[in-house]
């Protein structure tokens, strides 16, 4: 398990929430609430750290991440994912049966050509 808490900083929650407010096409985003919230900023980010220690373990710590950056957030969180995948060593189980031994004809005649593609606005060409 990776857990990643994102935490933004107080005036970059600052310049989204005036953004939410100046472009309409975020107002989908804006909550009214947001704005109060923000007086007890000190409070939230106090009560966050102190559930981060105390849920951060060996075997699942959690990993704070900056996010005002959003490339950066991207980064360093691919980055995390991939070492967390490469210790794993993830791999393919093997086949429980003998390639060799199974009859072509049983396949349905398997043929390598690919099918024709259909041109349409409703279905996606792959």
């Amino acid at each position: 398990m990776v857990k990643v808490f994102l935490r933004i900083g107080y005036e970059e929650q600052r310049a989204r929430l005036l953004e939410r407010l100046d472009d309409p096409d975020e107002h989908g985003k804006f909550n009214v609430g947001d704005i109060e919230e923000r007086g007890a900023w000190a409070a939230y980010r106090e009560a966050y750290e102190v559930a981060l220690e105390r849920c951060s373990t060996d075997a699942a710590p959690w990993y704070v991440v900056p996010a005002d950056r959003k490339w950066y957030r991207d980064r360093a969180i691919s980055t995390l994912l991939r070492e967390h995948l490469e210790d794993l060593d993830p791999q393919y189980p093997k086949g429980d049966f003998d390639v060799g031994g199974v009859p072509r004809e049983a396949a349905g005649g398997v043929s390598s050509a690919r099918p024709p593609v259909v041109h349409s606005s409703h279905q996606l060409v792959i």
